[in-house]
This record gives structure tokens, sequence and C-alpha cells, in this order.
């Protein structure tokens, strides 16, 4: 697949799954409070993973997985409509570790060493 195209399917998947949370489209109610970061089309363009993060315990997270990802076909059919995609990839949402080693790293490395004396 066209890099370039392959760029504008993972933003436009970033942008249709955060507005489709926010205009409340998916009536799910494990589903709030949601960031959605990056997403990433394999080369063969079969599966899209959308990594997304939230604040809520280890508990909630399973559950805000579980009902974003049985909300899948919804956003996959609604981005499928909007790029005109002949193949549907399989969407899956899945936990954005990276991105919260990335804050813990920026919050070590922004705070003030403290003085002891």
């Amino acid at each position: 697949m066209n890099p370039i195209r392959k760029r504008k399917i993972e933003a436009e998947t970033v942008r249709t799954v955060a507005m489709m949370i926010l205009a409340g489209k998916v009536k799910d109610p494990r589903v709030h409070m949601v960031s959605v970061h990056r997403s990433e089309l394999s080369d063969d363009s079969k599966n899209l993973k959308v990594y997304v993060t939230a604040i809520c315990t280890d508990k909630k997270k399973e559950k805000l997985l579980a009902g974003l990802n049985s909300a899948a076909g919804k956003f996959a059919a609604t981005l499928s409509t909007k790029l005109n995609l002949r193949m549907t990839p399989k969407m899956s949402f899945v936990w954005d570790e990276e991105y919260i080693q990335g804050l813990d790293e920026s919050l070590r490395l922004t705070r003030k060493p403290t003085n002891p004396d």
C-alpha cells in the first residue's frame, strides 16, 4: 500500500473514533473519557490497531477495551464509508503503554530535584 494512503487512513481513524465517542455515537456505558492516541494499519491492510488510554483502574481498563472492541464494527463501517475503502480492516483497540511510559518519563525529567539540605 502507498505509505501516504496508509498514513491518511491511520490519521482519519484517530479522528473518526475520537469524534464518534465525543458525539455519543457509542452507546456502550463502558466507553467514556477515552483518549485516542494513534493507530497502526498492517502492511496488508487487513488489521488496524487503535491505541487508547483513559484515567481508570485496571479493572475498568479491561471493561473499557471490551466496550471499544464490541463497537469496533461500527467504527470500521463509518471509517470505510468516509474513506471509500474497498476492504475494511478489522479494528482492535489496545491500551497504549508507550504513551503512559512517555508521560512518566517527561514528568520525571521536568521535576526539580529535591534538596536534602
